[in-house]
């Protein structure tokens, strides 16, 4: 089976949120929904709170999730941001510079660029897949869904190297998080004057770093189901939800210690408030 999360926000800085959040909401505890956060035992409670094993399992089926930026800038993990970005134009124009938790390099997003996040569980010490005899998860990753999907669409596989389609994963001890931007439309790639020029994908192969700049002119909506199609033919059938409580919960948490913080997005050390983001559930 494959989790779809669906929710519709645009602002950069909380879907960072979310999608770290999906990677670290496992079972819940202070560590991810904040301090203030007791939750049930192993059993449940009187209130009818469901028991961690529940929980767990809730949360066991690989995460998929499809979402749009507005106009901005988001950086790699390590990156200098002032060597990365021209911060003067995107003052300038009112572009908005975020950081991510996954390494890589710097990439304009707008509309017209889709990214994609896929977060899949590691085995837990007493879970199925760490019992003697169990099979190793060989399902494909994003990116190799993604190229699978975007080639039926027409894009040469040499082209995959050009800018249009760009991969950076997070590992965490109990998951893997992996983010794929492709750049469907050539308007996306105009925001690329924002980037240090070494840092504008695109650059070194004809064609630009877009879909549509390597001659496959096709809508978001059908890179979309392209994508979708790959992913349910690898891990399921898909299931849509919204954001469950642990996991907005969790969000809320980083966005406050972390993605809200301008220190997070200018340095990549966030000013530690309470509880820091080095002690979020790893």
């Amino acid at each position: 089976m494959l989790s779809v999360v669906v929710d519709d926000t645009r602002d950069p800085a909380w879907n960072l949120a979310l999608d770290e959040a999906l990677a670290r909401a496992g079972v819940p505890s202070p560590m991810t929904l904040g301090p203030g956060w007791a939750g049930p035992g192993p059993a449940g409670d009187a209130e009818g709170v469901a028991p961690r094993d529940v929980v767990r399992s809730a949360v066991e089926a690989p995460v998929l999730r499809v979402w749009e930026n507005g106009p901005g800038i988001v950086v790699g993990r390590f990156q200098n941001l002032g060597r990365a970005v021209d911060l003067a134009a995107c003052a300038r124009d009112g572009v908005s510079v975020v950081r991510r938790a996954t390494g890589g390099g710097a990439l304009y997003t707008e509309p017209g660029c889709l990214l994609f996040t896929l977060v899949r569980r590691l085995p837990s010490a007493d879970g199925p897949a760490a019992r003697p005899g169990a099979r190793p998860d060989v399902r494909p990753d994003l990116d190799a869904l993604v190229a699978t999907a975007v080639q039926r669409l027409g894009l040469p596989a040499r082209a995959l190297r050009g800018g249009a389609v760009r991969t950076a994963r997070l590992r965490t001890r109990r998951a893997v998080l992996t983010h794929v931007a492709v750049r469907v439309t050539e308007e996306c790639v105009l925001g690329d004057r924002y980037l240090a020029e070494d840092e504008r994908p695109g650059t070194e192969t004809a064609g630009g770093g877009s879909l549509a700049g390597h001659g496959v002119e096709v809508p978001p909506d059908a890179v979309r189901s392209a994508v979708l199609a790959a992913a349910v033919e690898s891990y399921g059938d898909a299931c849509p939800r919204r954001p469950n409580a642990i996991e907005q919960a969790c969000r809320d948490h980083l966005y406050a210690v972390r993605y809200g913080d301008f220190s997070w997005h200018l340095t990549g050390a966030p000013v530690r408030r309470g509880i820091c983001w080095e002690q979020i559930c790893r």
